[in-house]
């Protein structure tokens, strides 16, 4: 990490990381990128919903979050090639400043359209007021001169139609503000056509983002890992330099071509990580985008009307970063279709507090993997704690919001720990801690739970 930079890498270990004080950061992180009902409500409705996120997300400990700049309340190039508009950069500035209200980083995502041509169905309902993944802007009839994402990636018109963009940003000061961490080319840039297409754009703009915004971290996103295609996209992302850390989305999705998205949702996150651990050891890896849709992502899935005590997020935020990962993971569908709805920013302070006063860098914590016959534990191993998630077998979606039938009570199980002096236990689902019996510094007797529990063991 260059020592101007507000967030990067950690040079003792690389997979975690820094802020520019030398203080370690864990991501504790959220997607709010951008307000579905934007276009039937008034600028002020708008930012009132996003106090009201950032401020509830960062009373539970949240600090990371991703909004999407190519939105229409976002967009500062809206109606023709070269023309910015104010207001719409006002609308960032003001969600800038919660963010550092708050103390909230924030993740930019410049664009996401996929098209160039007028959409064949009508938008999916997931997805009013963000132009169903379309920006006709660079279309000739709007000063522009692509009629394919081909032309737009491979033209020096395009090129420079994107890099306008970034540097109205940049002169309006968003790289000046260590509020804002991060700057991301695309969302799910793969779904916009083959690698061919866009390989070298993302070379090239990924450098345009290190000389623009010195001090903030560049990055490529990929879409869901979620299929046969996605391995070797992945190979890329995994070899690319100029991407500052490694992130991935995944989601639970009946329709899924790999089984394991069609499975636990605390396994196919902490799966998700391990793909990019195996591309890439010596970055920050990161689980960008999780939750659960309907079948090949239709819409997001039935199950969140069930989930009013958030099982789905928990595993979410927790497995990955028991899984190796940077931080949390980062939930998909955030406002009324699921975290809003049923009020469920009490799971940020949950792992807040599983994590509070660690240091996974200093601890230099390395990974594993065991189970029981009735948890899966996901561990990292550090010189001087190691750190443990147990998860209940028999507990997942499926038996809780498919099949009605309630987790249950855990008691009577241990794991094993090695060599260790003390052993604490924090249940996230009560909010409880407790000091545990070792048996000759090699098992602890956990206490009784629902769901999971972490563990804190000395050595």
């Amino acid at each position: 990490m260059t020592e101007q930079r507000w967030l990067g890498p950690a040079q003792q270990n690389r997979r975690y990381f820094t802020l520019g004080t030398g203080e370690t950061f864990i991501p504790i992180g959220q997607n709010f990128c951008f307000h579905r009902l934007a276009d039937q409500l008034g600028e002020e409705e708008v930012l009132a919903t996003y106090r009201h996120w950032l401020g509830a997300f960062a009373a539970q400990g949240g600090n990371f979050t991703r909004i999407w700049l190519g939105v229409p309340f976002f967009n500062v190039m809206p109606e023709r090639l070269g023309e910015f508009s104010e207001r719409n950069l006002g609308h960032i500035r003001a969600v800038v400043a919660m963010a550092e209200e708050f103390g909230v980083k924030i993740k930019f995502t410049v664009e996401h359209f996929r098209s160039v041509q007028p959409p064949a169905q009508p938008v999916a309902e997931t997805f009013p007021g963000v132009i169903s993944f379309l920006q006709p802007l660079f279309s000739p009839e709007r000063g522009g001169s692509c009629r394919s994402m081909a032309e737009f990636f491979g033209s020096d018109a395009g090129r420079a139609a994107y890099l306008a963009k970034l540097r109205y940003l940049a002169a309006a000061g968003l790289g000046e503000t260590p509020a804002v961490v991060a700057w991301e080319l695309w969302n799910e840039i793969n779904s916009t056509g083959e690698l061919a297409i866009w390989r070298e754009w993302s070379d090239q703009m990924l450098a345009a983002l290190h000389e623009i915004f010195p001090r903030q971290l560049a990055l490529q996103n990929l879409g869901s890992f979620s299929g046969s295609t996605a391995y070797r996209c992945y190979d890329y992302l995994g070899a690319l330099a100029g991407t500052d850390f490694l992130q991935v989305h995944r989601y639970l999705d009946p329709g899924a071509e790999l089984d394991i998205c069609r499975g636990p949702m605390d396994v196919l996150c902490a799966d998700a990580i391990g793909q990019l651990r195996r591309r890439c050891s010596d970055k920050p890896a990161v689980l960008a985008e999780g939750g659960a849709v309907e079948a090949n992502h239709a819409r997001y899935s039935r199950l969140y009307e069930k989930d009013r005590e958030g099982t789905l997020l928990h595993d979410v935020l927790f497995a990955p970063f028991f899984a190796g990962s940077a931080g949390s993971g980062q939930c998909w569908h955030w406002d009324h279709l699921y975290l809003d709805k049923h009020d469920l920013y009490w799971h940020f302070g949950r792992f807040a507090r599983a994590v509070a006063g660690v240091d996974p860098i200093a601890e230099d914590f390395q990974p594993y993997y065991t189970e029981t016959h009735a948890l899966r534990v996901y561990g990292l191993r550090g010189r001087r704690m190691d750190l443990l998630w147990c998860r209940d077998k028999a507990s997942d979606w499926r038996s809780e919001l498919d099949e009605d039938r309630p987790a249950a009570d855990l008691r009577g199980l241990s794991v094993p720990v090695d060599d260790a002096s003390s052993c604490q236990a924090y249940a996230p689902w009560t909010d409880s801690e407790e000091e545990l019996v070792l048996r000759h510094g090699r098992s602890a007797l956990l206490p009784p739970f629902r769901r999971s529990l972490v563990l804190r063991v000395r050595h």
